[in-house]
C-alpha cells in the first residue's frame, strides 16, 4: 500500500518554504511601495534629458524624485495588495506546518483543518489571479478612483511633494498621462516664469504636465530651447493637432501592461502551480484519512490470517510472541477468537 502520508509530510515541507517566500513578497509590497517605484523608474536619466525641466533660475517644472521613500501616499489599495499577499502565505504556512503533522501523526481532526486551510488559501489565490490578468475587477477600479482623488489633490506642476515627483517620473518611464487618461488633468495649471525679481511675470497656463509630453521633447541638446517648446507643448489642449505630441493613455493601464508584458507568464505560472499542487494536497489529505495507518493495516491483515487457525491446534491460554521488524506480534488465543497485539520494542 502506498504511503499516502509519507508523500504528504514531504509536500507540506515544500509548501512551508514557498509559504516564508510569499510572505516575504508580501512584505515588501506592504512596506516597500517607495522601493518598487524607485527600481521601476531606475535608469530614467538615462533615456532622457532631465535638465530640459529645469530653467535658468533653476525651476523645476516636472521634478522627479529617483529615491521614493516607502511613506509614499498612493492610496489604500497598495495596502490593501499587500496584506491579501501577506495574508496568502500566512495561510500557505499554517497549513503546511499543520499538515505536516497531520501526515505524521495520522491525525484525522489535524487533516481536516488542514484541508480547510487549504481550502482558504487557494481562495485567496484565486483572487491574486484575477487581480493580476483583470484590470476589470473592482479592486483596479477603487485603486484608479483612489489614485485620482490624490493627482487631484496633490499634484501641483513645481511641487515639491512626493506624489508629484514620483508620479513625474512613472509619467515620464511609462510615456502615460495622468492616471485613466490626460483627461484626468481638467483644471488648468500655473507656471510662474522666477528669473527677474524686479520683474513681475504673469503665469503662464498649462493645460497638462510637462511631464505628459512625448520623450521627444527630452532630448539631449540645447536644454533652453527644449525647455520653450516643453513649455508650449503643455499650454496646448489635448487632441486635435496636439494629440501627437502628449501622452494621452492613463498611467494605470500602461503599468499594469507592462507588468503583464514582463512578469505576467512567471506570476500567473507560478501561482496556477501553487492551486495545482495544493488541489493535489488535498486528494493527498483525503486518501491519508480514508487509509489506515501501517500498524493496524498489519495488525488487520495478521487477525484475519489467524483466524483460519483451527481452534485445538493451539494450546488454550498459550500466548505467542514473534519479532516482525522493529515490531513484536503478540497472539493471545485465550478467546474464541485469536487477538492480535502490537509492542514496539
Amino acid at each position: 500500500m502506498a504511503r499516502f502520508d509519507y508523500i504528504l509530510a514531504v509536500t507540506m515541507a515544500i509548501s512551508l518554504i514557498w509559504g516564508i517566500v510569499i510572505l516575504a513578497l508580501g512584505a515588501i509590497m506592504r512596506f516597500s511601495l517607495g522601493k518598487l517605484i524607485s527600481n521601476y523608474i531606475h535608469g530614467l536619466g538615462d533615456l532622457i534629458d532631465l535638465n530640459v525641466c529645469v530653467t535658468a533660475s533653476k525651476q523645476n517644472i516636472c521634478p522627479v524624485e529617483m529615491n521614493v521613500s516607502d511613506d509614499i501616499n498612493l492610496g489604500d489599495w497598495a495596502s490593501w495588495l499587500g496584506a491579501i499577499v501577506i495574508l496568502t502565505g500566512f495561510i500557505v504556512t499554517i497549513f503546511s506546518a499543520v499538515g505536516f503533522v497531520a501526515a505524521l501523526k495520522h491525525s484525522t481532526p489535524l487533516i481536516i483543518l488542514f484541508i480547510a486551510f487549504c481550502l482558504i488559501a487557494t481562495a485567496c489565490q484565486f483572487y491574486l489571479v484575477q487581480i493580476a490578468t483583470s484590470e476589470d475587477i473592482s479592486f483596479h477600479k477603487n485603486a484608479k478612483d483612489q489614485l485620482s482623488n490624490i493627482l487631484r489633490s496633490d499634484y501641483r506642476i513645481e511641487g515639491k511633494n512626493l506624489f508629484t515627483m514620483a508620479w513625474n517620473g512613472i509619467m515620464l518611464m511609462a510615456q502615460c498621462c495622468g492616471v485613466n487618461s490626460v483627461n484626468d488633468f481638467s483644471k488648468n495649471y500655473t507656471y510662474t516664469e522666477k528669473s527677474d525679481p524686479s520683474i513681475i511675470m504673469q503665469p503662464i497656463q498649462l493645460h497638462v504636465p510637462p511631464a505628459c509630453c512625448r520623450r521627444a521633447y527630452f532630448v539631449r541638446g540645447n536644454a533652453e530651447y527644449g525647455l520653450q517648446q516643453l513649455i508650449q507643448c503643455a499650454k496646448e489642449k489635448p487632441g486635435g493637432d496636439n494629440a501627437a505630441r502628449i501622452n494621452t493613455k492613463g498611467c494605470y493601464g500602461e503599468v499594469f501592461k507592462e507588468i503583464n508584458k514582463n512578469h505576467g507568464p512567471a506570476i500567473m505560472g507560478l501561482l496556477l502551480f501553487i492551486i495545482i499542487w495544493e488541489m493535489l494536497q488535498i486528494v493527498l489529505g483525503v486518501l491519508v484519512k480514508f487509509t489506515p495507518p501501517p500498524r493496524e493495516e498489519y495488525k488487520s491483515a495478521v487477525e484475519q490470517r489467524m483466524s483460519t487457525i483451527p481452534r485445538d491446534s493451539v494450546k488454550f491460554g498459550s500466548v505467542y510472541l514473534r519479532r516482525q521488524r522493529q515490531v513484536i506480534i503478540a497472539v493471545s488465543l485465550d478467546s474464541s477468537r485469536p487477538t492480535i497485539s502490537l509492542l514496539t520494542p
